[in-house]
């Protein structure tokens, strides 16, 4: 008897155990100091002593005078041991780059997810964070900072041959390590004398490891210009001033000047010049007629066309002629019968 109850005491157990836990803890990297435009991470990890059934549902964080991303939809596995116990759990990462120089406030972040063993979706809450921006030596304030641990600055110029009304593409590629692209400044682009510039839109992508995970911003531009004069030109050079935030030093990333040359357009010159032949054909063909010979002009154009009516009208006088001879001659027969003897005038038709 009491083996059987045993059995039930062992089989009951899990009905009557706790209810699985929820754990959220928050912690900023890499600290709580960083510089306007340096990125530094809230990361958050989600841990339960049992498992996830699916993936936690985390609030959306905004923060004034900062860009935040939102984390990913993947997340990394991490295993930690709280007072003694087990705990699983997934992390997550907020990324924060601050653009302005003051003190910031994470506010505690409330996430909610599904252990398993759990009746209903459970949720926790992060402590509050806080950290400090400061405008790195060597900008001034309100300037934009370009904060990255590695960077890397390239240039091709596409040209050959090039002559007056020919294009040619200057393309700058911008690397930044730890840096998202949307930080990534332009380039200066001044005006060449000689040069007319179109500028293109930028290409804009973050840089990655191959399994998703972003460590970097490149930015490509490409500077378009047309040339409206022979001539030599050069291209100016480039600079990007940056903050080296491994080394904590100001850093100067250069580009060297292009030069080239463009051949002005060829006029070709005939060796019989059109236009002075011209010119000379109409001072030739310039008649000076007299009053006199307008008039015998317009007689004789007269005397063409009275010609080529007569010519028209001709075959068809005689037969006219000939019906009004009939006409005239039967008038005369009937008023000279008339004449002999009136009395007969109503046998007259």
């Amino acid at each position: 008897m009491k083996g059987y109850c045993a059995v039930l005491l062992l089989l009951a157990g899990p009905l009557w155990a706790a209810e699985p836990q929820l754990r959220v803890q928050a912690q900023l990297i890499p600290g709580a100091s960083v510089v306007v435009g340096e990125q530094l991470q809230v990361q958050v990890d989600v841990l339960t002593d049992t498992w996830f059934t699916a993936a936690a549902t985390l609030p959306p964080l905004k923060l004034d005078g900062a860009r935040v991303q939102a984390p990913g939809g993947e997340a990394e596995h991490t295993t930690q041991v709280i007072d003694g116990k087990t705990f699983y759990g997934m992390r997550y990462a907020y990324r924060i780059t601050p653009s302005v120089a003051q003190r910031f406030t994470v506010p505690a972040l409330t996430v909610s997810a599904q252990p398993g063993q759990a009746s209903a979706p459970l949720s926790a809450q992060s402590a509050p964070l806080t950290f400090e921006a400061t405008q790195p030596p060597g900008f001034a304030p309100g300037e934009p900072v370009l904060v990255a641990s590695g960077l890397r600055l390239s240039q091709t110029l596409a040209a050959t041959d090039l002559r007056v009304g020919d294009s040619l593409t200057r393309t700058l590629t911008l690397q930044a390590d730890d840096t998202p692209a949307l930080s990534l400044p332009p380039p200066s682009a001044a005006d060449v004398s000689g040069l007319r510039l179109y500028p293109q839109a930028p290409i804009i992508s973050n840089l990655d490891d191959g399994r998703g995970a972003i460590t970097g911003g490149q930015r490509i531009d490409r500077l378009v210009y047309r040339v409206q004069q022979g001539g030599h030109f050069s291209l100016p050079a480039i600079s990007v001033k940056w903050w080296d935030s491994r080394h904590h030093r100001l850093q100067l990333a250069q580009l060297p000047a292009l030069t080239f040359d463009a051949q002005a357009a060829s006029a070709y010159t005939p060796t019989f010049s059109v236009a002075e032949d011209l010119k000379a054909l109409g001072q030739h063909s310039r008649w000076q007629l007299s009053r006199q010979w307008m008039v015998w002009i317009a007689a004789g154009v007269l005397l063409v066309l009275a010609g080529y009516l007569l010519h028209g009208l001709w075959p068809r006088v005689p037969p006219l002629w000939r019906t009004l001879c009939a006409t005239l001659r039967w008038v005369c027969r009937r008023l000279r019968l008339l004449a002999l003897n009136p009395r007969h005038e109503k046998d007259f038709p």
